[in-house]
């Protein structure tokens, strides 16, 4: 019995993300999502509490792995490895990073594409901006942090400079997806902006 009320709640998100990339939050309705499920709209509200609730349930997955990546990256714990990039010439850190950009846009394309272009009219909708506040100020807390145990490394001149390079990251997949590269395409992609952002941050911190 359990099987199948869980087969039927992914039968539900299935079709609601299909019609949420179609025609966006704002615009899809219950029964829109009740056709496509193949189920009467009441009986959607015995597995989701209403749309906006689908809508995050869709995406949850996506936002667990960005929000996992702030923490991973942005903590004290991940001090040592930035100091073997950063004065060592270590490529472990910008190795990481490629990974988890190839997967998170090869295994969430759909879930990018909502929150980026189709998240209008629901709970998420700030969610980029949010994302960025809270990424930049964990960048801050963990820059000014990384300061205090190494006085000597250089830094940049304003706070806005690592809001902007949060900014770049959402415009740098956001072109992936509009372009539709293939996942070689992907890969090498990443490769390349990664490295070459890799390079301005050690630039910066050695001068």
């Amino acid at each position: 019995m359990q099987t199948k009320k869980e087969h039927v709640r992914e039968q539900i998100a299935a079709a609601a993300k299909e019609v949420f990339l179609r025609k966006g939050f704002m615009k899809t309705a219950m029964h829109d999502i009740a056709k496509g499920a193949g189920v009467g709209v009441s009986n959607i509200y015995n597995y989701f509490e209403g749309k906006d609730d689908l809508f995050r349930y869709i995406v949850t997955p996506l936002i667990v792995e960005m929000e996992s990546m702030v923490r991973e990256h942005h903590n004290v714990r991940y001090h040592e490895q930035f100091q073997r990039y950063a004065c060592d010439g270590s490529d472990e850190m910008m190795m990481e990073h490629i990974q988890k950009y190839i997967k998170l846009i090869g295994n969430h394309q759909d879930e990018l594409k909502l929150i980026m272009y189709k998240a209008q009219g629901s709970s998420l909708e700030n969610f980029i901006d949010d994302y960025t506040d809270e990424c930049t100020r964990q960048v801050v807390a963990f820059m000014e942090e990384y300061k205090k145990q190494h006085p000597q490394t250089g830094m940049v001149r304003t706070q806005f400079t690592y809001h902007i390079h949060t900014v770049w990251m959402f415009s740098f997949m956001s072109e992936i997806i509009k372009h539709r590269l293939t996942p070689a395409e992907i890969e090498k992609t990443v490769e390349d902006y990664v490295q070459f952002e890799f390079i301005g941050w050690r630039n910066i911190m050695n001068h």
